[in-house]
């Protein structure tokens, strides 16, 4: 019992699980409280993991430099879940994660934009796991540390609708007329991690445990634990049209081309492919002032496998002086959340769902987002 136990606690501290998850290098925690409907704005310090032609909307430099972001499950409501948890019954403790999704991430994106140029370094963590079948208990696992960097350019055709800032009221204007953007970006990642299903009575880990092996590792190892590099490749387009407070964008992006594969570098194991993403998205936006909203909708990724009703995302923004609301749908899901920004400090924070099953609305990962962006700064050139 004691060798079961010790199987279970590790996978948990060290995988995640959601074997349908559609999978992304970066996500904006903005985007994320907007439905992730993200590819026609594209405006903040994520743009290129999501359209690199969106870079053509700015004509300054802007940098942000330390953005730390932490998220997870979501267990304010299943705190019942967790009450009186058992610590040394295996039994007991399968029986009360049984086909509950567990994630944790963190990561770190600072980029620099200079008009129409774009880079970023980042490193993301990311572990997601849910065990399944009671008689039979198996693990779903994918886990992911990425470090590397991307850099993109976009080129304009028009010179209408980019933003431009106000110098007096520190905010930003969007020039009147039209404009078609081309965008492509370059990135390397080197990855670590496994994605496979585990067999939690299976012989592979109890075997390596009886060895007499039980170091992190040597267990890691046993199930498939790799390193891989690789270089990728996306390319998009933007269109936008401004007119008096309005501004309407489409967007189209292909990002990594081919999928990005990885060439192994260290385990018996593979390291998980980051899959090609066909994105389509469009957004409006009206500015007051004083207030502005945002909204905007997305069909993504239109090449995958998964259930149509599950490509659809939409999302919403309304934003004050300091304050900004953010809510949208996703998957069959809700999200919701905001910022609040009183430089240097900018905070964001919600909730989100995210569909872990294979069909639409089967079963809903709960998880929250916390993002801090500290003595980041933009100005005209």
């Amino acid at each position: 019992m004691k060798k079961t136990f010790l199987i279970l606690f590790i996978l948990l501290s060290n995988t995640e699980v959601f074997s349908q998850e559609i999978g992304y290098i970066g996500r904006s925690p903005r985007a994320q409280l907007m439905g992730d409907a993200y590819t026609a704005i594209a405006d903040d310090e994520y743009t290129l993991f999501y359209n690199p032609a969106s870079l053509g909307r700015n004509k300054g430099v802007s940098l942000t430099p330390i953005n730390p972001s932490l998220g997870g499950t979501n267990a304010i409501k299943d705190t019942d879940r967790f009450k009186d948890f058992p610590k040394s019954d295996p039994s007991a403790i399968a029986d009360r994660i049984l086909n509950y999704p567990v994630s944790l991430q963190a990561s770190v994106f600072p980029g620099l934009k200079m008009a129409g140029f774009g880079m970023s370094l980042f490193a993301s963590s990311k572990t997601n796991m849910v065990l399944r079948n009671a008689i039979h208990p198996i693990l779903d696992v994918d886990y992911r540390y990425d470090r590397g960097f991307i850099a993109g350019y976009a080129h304009n055709i028009g010179s209408g609708a980019f933003a431009s800032r106000i110098k007096k009221s520190a905010k930003q204007k969007i020039v009147t007329g039209q404009r078609v953007s081309f965008g492509i970006a370059v990135k390397h990642i080197n990855r670590e991690g496994m994605s496979d299903q585990y067999d939690l009575f299976g012989t592979t880990l109890l075997n390596k445990i009886n060895s007499g092996s039980t170091s992190m590792s040597d267990l890691k190892e046993a199930l498939g634990y790799s390193k891989g590099k690789a270089w990728g490749v996306d390319l998009g387009t933007e269109y936008a049209y401004a007119r008096g407070r309005g501004l309407f964008t489409a967007g189209f992006s292909i990002l990594d081309i081919g999928d990005t594969r990885f060439k192994k570098t260290e385990g018996i194991g593979e390291v998980p492919n980051q899959a090609m993403s066909i994105n389509t998205g469009i957004a409006y936006k009206e500015d007051f002032g004083l207030f502005d909203y945002t909204l905007s909708a997305d069909l993504r990724p239109l090449n995958s496998t998964e259930a149509f009703a599950r490509k659809f995302h939409f999302g919403s923004e309304f934003s004050f002086p300091l304050i900004t609301l953010n809510a949208g749908w996703s998957e069959g899901y809700v999200s919701y959340g905001g910022s609040v920004k009183l430089w240097p400090v900018k905070l964001t924070a919600g909730f989100y769902g995210i569909e872990v099953g294979s069909k639409f609305r089967e079963q809903e990962a709960k998880r929250f987002i916390v993002y801090i962006s500290l003595f980041d700064f933009s100005f005209d050139i």
